[in-house]
Order: structure tokens, then sequence, then C-alpha cells
């Protein structure tokens, strides 16, 4: 990518002027002082190429990237400034682990319009990956038991009767959250109107009045992102199903309802990066908005200034608390920045030395509503690959990694493993933790909205302010994932469009 090949020259030519400089230090003679050790000052950040940008993006994620390609297609001159130092924001292939897994935006639906027209446009190809997570081979491990999948419908344990009897407890949350949704058959932008915000309440209260038990709830709880049914609402679950069961309802030509980008997903805005007339900059944290005189002038951590015409924003909501905006945001769109937040989660990557599986004769992934919840031997995409684990926490369960460094969590989940499978001692290499929570430029998965928030906030989370024009799948309205930040990076470049 231009943007690392730039690094390059500048690195080498950078280590070119210190071994000079440092050379011609060493060159003094017996007789002179000794010289104070040379001291290599960082290299200063260069200024911006342009005085001012038509537009300037802010975040490099997908919503980012489309609209910048939308408005370079009309005609403007656009600037992509990313915080991170990689390309992306959520969508991020894991390279260096076994298999390389995507750490989130996984799959692709056959509904994905947007995301799939971007995909051949800028010559990549999809595949239908083996497994997805509806039919992984989970073994349960519930109240201190291990059950397997063909033992749970007749398991004294199972809560369920009737036709949900045959359920694993992986599906609970889903199917029986969808189950006589109100939103079913419902346009998807549904959720915001006025007739369904008595649905606005807690999730859990919602599932006790269609007379669900503590027990169903206790484990559909297990997988929810949210810090816990008791705070997520849930019109924001009906929401997501609903959207979910719609796009369950397309298929590709070869009947597959999901797909992935071969070489990993990064590589779509990798691709769209480079299609862009000006380099996207990274590592330029975005710390200020200032409008002067009907310009926007953006301050980055750095030091550098950049000014435009107009801004589109795609920092996650929860983030913009960190940003400095003058004027100040105030009202309804104040609040939102300071009461939205993002599911938590943490995942631990391993590589697995031996098949531990085949010593205590288990099925390698298992599913557990206890400290780990989830732990995957990931599908292995050639034969010659080692095989990957990974441990998957989110929810409430995940809040104690905060107070964790990365060493310690692996200990962490090692240790819990190894009580619960004995066989898993000293067989797994720690490789490394994804956590969006962890960057500060994520603060979590994807956004979700708290009960009372959809009913606050749903129809308040797209107006600009002045200059700025907010976009990210978190303002998306008809989709979700990642077909839910292209609809709002085309919004958002529409609106600019629009009003000229």
């Amino acid at each position: 990518m231009k943007t690392t090949r730039r690094k390059f020259v500048k690195n080498v030519a950078g280590a070119a002027a210190a071994v000079g400089a440092l050379g011609l230090a060493n060159c003094a003679t017996k007789e002179e002082k000794p010289k104070e050790e040379l001291v290599l000052l960082p290299e200063q950040p260069k200024g911006p190429a342009k005085e001012k940008y038509d537009v300037i993006v802010v975040g490099a994620g997908l919503s980012g990237l489309q609209a910048a390609i939308l408005l370079e297609d009309a005609g403007y001159d656009v600037l992509v400034l990313e915080g991170r130092k990689r390309l992306g924001g959520r969508v991020y292939t894991l390279e260096n682990i076994p298999g390389k897994p995507e750490a989130a935006g996984e799959w692709i639906g056959a509904n994905y319009a947007r995301m799939i027209s971007m995909v051949d446009k800028m010559g990549l190809s999809l595949f239908s990956p083996e497994q997805t997570n509806e039919n992984r081979p989970w073994m349960y491990h519930i109240n201190g038991e291990f059950i397997t999948r063909e033992d749970w419908p007749s398991h004294p344990m199972n809560p369920q009767k009737g036709e949900f009897r045959d359920l694993l407890p992986s599906q609970f949350l889903s199917r029986i959250s969808n189950h006589e949704n109100p939103l079913k058959d419902q346009p998807l932008d549904a959720w915001l109107k006025p007739e369904f915000q008595k649905y606005d309440i807690p999730h859990d209260q919602y599932l006790r009045s269609k007379g669900l038990d503590e027990e169903t709830i206790r484990l559909m709880n297990v997988t929810i992102h949210s810090g816990g049914m008791h705070r997520t609402s849930a019109l924001n679950e009906l929401r997501r199903y609903h959207v979910n069961e719609f796009n369950g309802k397309l298929q590709f030509a070869d009947g597959k309802s999901y797909k992935m980008i071969k070489g990993g997903n990064s590589q779509l805005p990798s691709r769209m990066a480079e299609s862009l007339n000006n380099e996207v900059l990274l590592e330029k944290t975005v710390v200020a908005f200032r409008e002067k005189n009907n310009i926007t002038e953006i301050s980055c951590s750095d030091g550098t200034v950049y000014n435009a015409d107009h801004v589109i924003c795609s920092i996650p909501i929860s983030v913009l608390k960190n940003v400095t905006f003058e004027p100040l945001m105030r009202g309804i769109a104040a609040e939102a920045v300071n009461e939205i937040g993002y599911g938590l989660s943490i995942q631990a990557h391993f590589q697995v030395m031996e098949p531990f599986w085949e010593k205590d004769g288990l099925a390698p992934n298992m599913w557990s509503d206890g400290e780990l919840e989830r732990v995957a031997v990931r599908t292995k995409r050639s034969s010659d690959q080692p095989e990957a684990l990974v441990v998957f926490i989110n929810g409430p369960e995940s809040l104690k990694f905060r107070l964790m460094t990365d060493e310690q969590v692996f200990s962490y989940c090692q240790i819990k493993l190894a009580e619960l499978r004995p066989s898993t001692k000293g067989l797994l290499k720690p490789l490394l933790i994804q956590s969006c929570e962890r960057d500060i430029h994520g603060a979590g998965d994807w956004v979700y909205w708290q009960p009372g928030q959809v009913t606050k906030f749903g129809n308040n989370m797209r107006p600009r302010h002045g200059n700025i024009h907010f976009c990210g799948e978190h303002t998306a309205i008809m989709e979700r994932g990642m077909e839910g930040a292209f609809e709002s990076g085309e919004r958002a470049a529409l609106e600019i469009i629009m009003e000229a």
C-alpha cells in the first residue's frame, strides 16, 4: 500500500541521516573535547499537503471509505484521516493467526448489496466458508456438567418445553428473542416508529412477559454483548433479529446465505483506500473540531491541523466524548454521546500445540455458562496450517479483563481452561489478545441500545453539527453490521452532494 511504501522510504532516509550524523560525531580528533552523545529527536509530523480540502473524512473503516469514494466520484477533493496504524476499523483480518480469522466484520450476507458491489468494483472475490456459528459443533458445559449436543434435547437441565426443546443453549438468544417478533414482516426501519416504542424496555422484562423462566433467561445472557439483559432494550434485540431474519431469506446464486472475501475481509478496506486520489493518513487521531468562518479545523494528537469545507465523522459515538467540539455539542446530541455504549468482548487467541481433544475424547469446541463462555478451535483454511483456538468472552463476564494486562488475560484463560479440561494444560501457546473495547479508537463491538434509548435517541443520531456530518454503523437505519456501515457512509456523502 502507498502508506507503507512512503513510510519505508521515509524511515530509510531518516536512518541514513542518523548514521551519517553519528559518523561525523565519531570523526573527532584526540585534541578535540569529547562531544555529548547525539540525541535524535523524533521526526516532526508534516503539515497538510493542501491548505484546505473539500471534504475530510475521519475514520478509514467501511463507512468512511464508502463516503470518500462516493464523494470523489462526484468530483470532491477528499482526504481520509485514520487514528489507528491500520485501515478497516472493525473489519480486521488477523493475519498472524493460523487460518487468518476475522476479529469482527466476518459474514457478508446475500443482501449486502452495497458491500458486494464494492467487492466487485475493487476486483475481489467471495467464497463460502466451511462453517458458520450456527453449525459449529459445540459441546456444552452447564452448571459444571459436560453435555453433548445430542444429549441436550432430553437432558434434565434443559429448561425448554414443546417446540423449543430441541434448541441448543447457544441458539436461545437469537431464536427465542425472534419468536413472535412484533417487527416481523415490517419494513426494516419499523424499529424507529412510535408504535414499537412500547418494546423499548429491558430485554429480560420483555422475555418474562412472554412467560420465559429464569434459567432460560440466564442462559441467554451468556451470549449477549451488552452489560446484561437488564441493560439491553428489547427493541434493540428485536430489531437485531428482524434484520437477521430478513437477511437470511436471501441467498447467493450457489444457495449460500453468507460469504467472506478471499484472502481476508481486510482486503476490501485496503483496496478502497488505494483507489482514492489522496493517500489515507494513518496514526491521525482526531482530538478537536473547530468551526471558523464556515471552515472546519481538525486537530490531531500529533499536532497537525487540517481544514475542510465539510467533515464526515465516523468515530464511534461513545469515543466522541473524548473529542473537543467548537461550537459545543448541546442537547440531545450531546446526551447521546455521553450515554450510548458499545457491546463488550475480548478474544484470546492461542496456537494448539497438540490436539488435546484426542486425549480427553470430548468435542474440541465448548460453550459454557462459566467464566470462559466460548472456546473454539478455528476451521483450518489449509492442511499445512497449525490449529488455532480462540477463547471468546463477551458481555458482563468480559468486564473483569479491563483490570488485566494481555499477559494476565492469557494466563487467566489457560488456568481456567485447564481446570475445565486438564488435557489443554501446556498445549496452548499465546498468540494475540483482540478486543475492540481495549482499542481507544473502537470503544467496543457494535452499538447497543439500553432501555429507553431507542425512543430517546433513535431518530437523533444523524443530524449534522455545523459542517460535520456523522456516519458509522451506529447511525444506520435499515441495516446493521458491515452493510449498515456502507448505508451510513452513503447517506453522509449524499448529504454533502445534495446540498451543493
